[in-house]
């Protein structure tokens, strides 16, 4: 057979050509797609080039902790109960596993108790474990490093996810870095997990500093202190600084004008656990006029942590709490008077912010910008105890909750009143209400997201009449993650005992907007509860 030459010619140059065109928009897509690729990364890279140049011209200051603290060693580390180490060996410790660097610079990071046990214990001694903390003060724009020597990096969470901080990882040296510009507490969590979460305390730049030498303040200064009890009187002002750690607590009683402020830490981890006998509350005000604590970081109580008892004119601003032994509770406002809670952190194993009648009635009481990873119990309650003293006409009234962030709670309710005596609740508010994990429920929890009740109960009750509660809002309530079901319940204890008047608007739950209660999975009793409103 002759070939025809002529005629395969014709083919491979078609063929050729075929390829060459298919060649050429190959090319064609790869050179788009790369483009596009890099025009979508530019505005990321421009932003990280203009955060690098802002940071280089940033302040901050760090603070060196105490030499005499000893290094985290891995058997401190360990889940174990206060009553199963040597009591020497409890207290907070220099972390060595976690490096924190601000602008390049190392900050001191310290090993705190946290209780991720979710479950009460009857002796009072629940298995803690350790979390990493740092502290220091900016003004600018500063670059954040966190490097965990001992965690294969696999995702990162930086709380609150308000700030929608994207941080780059570094497998390779287990490095995240970030950058921040707002005077916060933020949380660095590991692969989905929140053991060996770091908590950064940013604060800002220490403007009220006074010097060592003032007369009128009592200073404490960088180091390791050992002092039992603070007593202020009158007009007195105790400042401790960053870099000290008080081993101790602070107390006023009939005292006016008194002032805790500073960047160092009241820790209570050389104090024994109370056992429901011997609390030693780190920051307690009963029966005192304008109390004002700013920037310290109180850890460690032995009970719960802050008190305010008979205690008119209050201002918290920038108190950051960690607690992880029985009663826990963080901030407890007990027949308190015109008190404003604001710019706080408080990660507890009880109630992290509670109001309760004990005396004489509680009003005027505003929680600001205030963020929560509750461990145990509730992170916004009311109650149980609303009349203690079994005062007549007891009522709590003009409570506000707004912009509260709940980074975490693994336990029972996030918004609670429990009404179990027989006071009257009444005007009480909730606002902008962020709940980025509501996994509650854990443990022996119960998983409830909202409970309004007037209960009787053996434990708390000192009444034999039961109260009201009327006149609740909420406005703007979302929860981001959580329990596939998240039920919510309203009841009062009988016709004529009632919850009145609840008006619940802005529910958005995991994305769906909640315009009734059948959507919202609440159980509302009718016979004791009147005029329920969720829209």
């Amino acid at each position: 057979m002759v070939k025809d030459t002529k005629q395969e010619t014709k083919q491979s140059k078609r063929l050729g050509g075929r390829a060459g065109f298919v060649i050429g928009w190959v090319a064609l897509y790869f050179l788009i797609v790369g483009i596009v690729c890099s025009a979508m990364q530019m505005p990321s890279a421009i932003q990280k080039m203009q955060q690098k140049s802002k940071a280089e011209n940033s302040k901050v200051v760090l603070y060196e902790g105490p030499k005499s603290l000893k290094d985290s060693t891995r058997e401190d580390l360990d889940s174990l109960s206060e009553d199963d180490r040597e009591f020497e060996e409890y207290a907070i410790t220099h972390c060595v596993d976690t490096v924190v660097k601000v602008n390049g610079k190392e900050s001191y990071v310290y090993d705190t108790h946290v209780n991720n046990t979710h479950t009460w214990k009857t002796d009072y001694y629940p298995a803690q474990e350790r979390t990493p903390i740092t502290y220091f003060d900016f003004d600018g724009t500063v670059q954040v490093s966190v490097e965990v020597k001992d965690i294969d990096l696999k995702a990162v969470t930086i709380r609150p996810l308000k700030y929608d901080i994207k941080p780059e990882i570094d497998v390779k040296n287990h490095r995240v870095t970030f950058y921040i510009d707002t005077p916060d507490t933020y949380t660095v969590e590991f692969n989905k997990n929140v053991k060996r979460a770091v908590h950064i305390f940013a604060n800002e730049i220490d403007e009220d500093a006074p010097s060592p030498d003032d007369e009128n303040v009592m200073y404490i200064g960088p180091g390791e202190w050992n002092i039992e009890n603070i007593v202020l009187q009158d007009g007195d002002s105790v400042y401790i600084a960053g870099g000290a750690v008080v081993h101790g607590i602070v107390n006023a009683n009939f005292a006016s004008n008194v002032k805790v402020y500073g960047r160092g830490i009241i820790d209570g981890s050389m104090i024994r656990g109370w056992k429901g006998r011997s609390p030693r509350i780190p920051l307690k005000f009963d029966n005192c006029t304008n109390v004002t604590v700013e920037g310290v970081c109180a850890l460690n109580a032995n009970a719960w942590v802050f008190q305010a008892y008979d205690t008119i004119g209050g201002k918290i601003d920038n108190l950051k709490i960690i607690s992880s032994r029985p009663n826990g509770d963080g901030i407890s406002l007990q027949s308190c008077k015109s008190f404003k809670v604001k710019n706080s952190f408080v990660r507890s194993w009880d109630d992290s912010l509670v109001v309760k009648n004990y005396d004489e009635n509680s009003t005027n009481i505003k929680f600001d910008n205030v963020q929560i990873w509750t461990d145990l119990a509730q992170s916004m309650e009311i109650g149980y105890e609303t009349n203690k003293g079994q005062k007549e006409n007891s009522k709590i009234e003009d409570i506000s909750f707004e912009n509260i962030t709940v980074l975490h709670n693994f336990h029972k309710p996030v918004l609670s009143i429990h009404n179990a005596d027989d006071a009257l609740v009444t005007n009480i508010k909730y606002k902008n209400i962020v709940v980025e994990d509501a996994s509650v429920g854990q443990g022996d929890g119960t998983p409830q997201l909202i409970d309004l009740g007037i209960v009787q109960n053996s434990s708390w009750s000192a009444t034999r009449e039961r109260g009201q509660i009327s006149n609740i809002t909420v406005d703007g309530f979302e929860v981001l993650y959580g329990n596939d079901s998240l039920p919510s319940k309203v009841e009062g204890y009988d016709e004529q005992h009632k919850v009145t008047n609840v008006t619940i608007q802005g529910l958005k739950i995991k994305g769906k907007e909640i315009k009734s209660p059948e959507e919202g999975g609440f159980v509302i009793n009718p016979l004791s509860t009147e005029n329920i409103v969720v829209k």
